[in-house]
């Protein structure tokens, strides 16, 4: 059974009481958790940093600005390392949006429009092809593309289970199953057939998605 992972809320709450705990966190969680890359928590993760390096700039320049002479050593080193954690967050979360936007933009050519092509999908992103074909076997490696390989010869992507359909609403006949519809994850935007009424999780980066 998969562990579940830290939720944001104990990584904010972490990043702000002690930073080294909650930037270890935040990389565990970007690492294993598939939705969280995708989840849009940058924008928190951004102010968090900000109020480290705001904070710990403040109180380090405090200790040779005051008037009143002091030796507090620790207390310079505390918060000199709120700064460094604010700015080591601040650059990991401006990597992390660079990298969910560039995934995005993968799914949505190769899972919605069906592109099995390399080239085409270089040519799309405006990347080089040798970039574009590491970025997609990481995202095979990560799981963001399920049961998906990188086949050199024909220079495509191909799926070793049947590839992903164009989503179609499931029409009833008779005593049908629940009824199904597509709807696009709100995550990392691919298309899922998902049954009404019910949570389910976006097969590609495991975002949950209601119906």
């Amino acid at each position: 059974m998969e562990k579940k992972s830290t939720s944001w809320v104990w990584i904010i709450v972490w990043l702000i009481i002690f930073w080294p705990v909650g930037l270890f966190l935040v990389i565990k969680k970007l690492a294993n958790d598939k939705s969280a890359l995708m989840s849009g928590k940058t924008g928190v993760l951004s102010f968090v940093a900000w109020f480290l390096i705001v904070i710990g700039g403040m109180a380090f320049t405090g200790q040779f600005v005051s008037d009143t002479p002091r030796d507090n050593g620790g207390a310079a080193i505390v918060a000199l390392g709120m700064f460094v954690g604010g700015i080591l967050l601040l650059r990991k979360v401006s990597k992390t949006k660079k990298t969910a936007t560039k995934y995005k933009k993968y799914i949505d050519i190769v899972v919605n429009q069906n592109v099995r092509s390399i080239d085409y999908v270089a040519s799309s992103v405006g990347l080089p092809y040798d970039v574009v074909i590491n970025d997609l076997q990481d995202m095979i490696n990560i799981g963001y593309l399920k049961d998906a390989y990188i086949h050199q010869g024909n220079r495509k992507i191909a799926f070793k289970q049947p590839e992903p359909a164009v989503y179609t609403q499931t029409a009833t006949i008779g005593q049908a199953p629940a009824q199904t519809v597509a709807t696009r994850c709100p995550g990392c935007g691919a298309n899922n057939v998902v049954s009404v009424g019910r949570v389910s999780e976006c097969e590609y980066c495991g975002t949950p998605i209601n119906a």
